[in-house]
C-alpha cells in the first residue's frame, strides 16, 4: 500500500510576535511549524502502513525553506520519503500537488486545512486534478481489507459513514486521531535524509503552466482599518425624555 501526505509549513502563532508581520516576511526569518492538522493526516498514514504494510510519501510545494521544514519533520515522525516541489503555493496548489508524478498510489491525505489561511481547499484541488473521489472533514477512519476503508464524518449530533475503494483523495480532521511525537533518533535521522526536489515545470506541459500561471495571484495581509466609535450616555436621572432618545437613535441605526 502506498500512501502520500500532502503538507505545509505555516507560522507558529505562539512564537510570531506580529503574525500577520511574519507571513509578509520571508520564510528565514519567520518561525515555522508543520501545520497541526496535516500531523492528523500523516498519523492516520502511519497507521494504514502499520496495518498493511507500504511506504508513506509527505510531498509539499511552496518556498524551499518552508518546504524543507515541513518535510523532515514529517520525516521525523515516521513518514518514508518526502518530495519538495519548489513553487509558489497559491490558487493553483491542488492542481500543482495532483500532477506530481507518483505512480501506484492507494491514498492521497490531507489535513482539514492550512493553520494560517483556515480555507481547506487544496484536497478537492488534489483530487480534481486527479480525477478522483473527494473526501472531506473525516472524523473516523476503520481499516477494512487492503485498499478499503469506512470513512466516517460527523456534524453536530449526526454522522454519515460510507465505504470507499482506492485510489481516493481524504481530508481528515483533528480530532481523527492522537497524532504521535518524534523520537530524538527520528529527528536526526529526518535531519540527514536526502529529500527528492522538483519544480512543476518538470512534470507540467506547456498548457499546465499556462494554467498555473493564469492562477496565481499575490496576496498582502493587511489589517483591517479602525473604526472610531462614540459612546453616547442616555441618563434618565438628568433627562426624563433618555428613554425616547434612546429608542430614536436605535431606529435611526436601524437596530430596533
Amino acid at each position: 500500500m502506498n500512501i502520500v501526505v500532502f503538507v505545509k509549513a505555516v507560522v507558529d502563532p505562539d512564537l510570531a510576535v506580529d503574525r500577520l508581520a511574519s507571513l509578509d516576511q520571508p520564510a528565514e526569518s519567520a518561525a515555522l511549524i508543520l501545520n497541526p492538522y496535516d500531523k492528523n493526516a500523516i498519523e492516520t498514514a502511519l497507521q494504514l502502513k502499520e496495518k498493511y504494510t507500504g511506504t508513506v510519501t509527505a510531498v509539499s510545494l511552496g518556498e524551499s525553506v518552508a518546504t524543507e521544514k515541513a518535510l523532515r519533520e514529517a520525516l521525523s515522525l515516521g513518514v518514508d520519503a518526502g518530495i519538495k516541489i519548489n513553487g509558489v503555493a497559491g490558487a493553483a496548489t491542488g492542481y500543482i500537488l495532483g500532477n506530481v508524478p507518483l505512480p501506484d498510489i492507494d491514498f492521497y491525505l490531507t489535513g482539514r486545512e492550512a493553520a494560517d489561511n483556515n480555507q481547506g481547499v487544496v484536497g478537492a484541488g488534489i483530487a480534481a486534478a486527479l480525477g478522483l473521489d473527494f473526501i472531506d472533514n473525516v472524523d473516523q477512519v476503520e481499516l477494512l481489507d487492503a485498499g478499503v476503508l469506512t470513512l466516517t464524518s460527523r456534524w453536530d449530533q449526526s454522522e454519515l459513514t460510507a465505504t470507499y475503494q482506492a485510489p481516493v483523495v481524504i481530508s481528515v480532521t483533528d480530532t481523527v486521531n492522537q497524532p504521535r511525537l518524534p523520537s530524538f533518533r527520528a529527528k536526526i535521522q529526518a535531519k540527514k535524509a536526502v529529500l527528492t526536489e522538483m519544480a512543476p515545470v518538470d512534470f507540467l506541459d506547456a498548457a499546465g503552466l499556462a494554467r498555473v500561471n493564469d492562477a496565481s495571484v499575490t496576496t498582502t495581509f493587511e489589517l483591517p482599518p479602525t473604526i472610531q466609535k462614540t459612546n453616547v450616555i442616555f441618563n434618565l436621572e438628568d433627562d426624563e425624555t433618555a428613554v425616547d432618545k434612546l429608542l430614536a437613535a436605535l431606529q435611526a441605526k436601524h437596530i430596533l
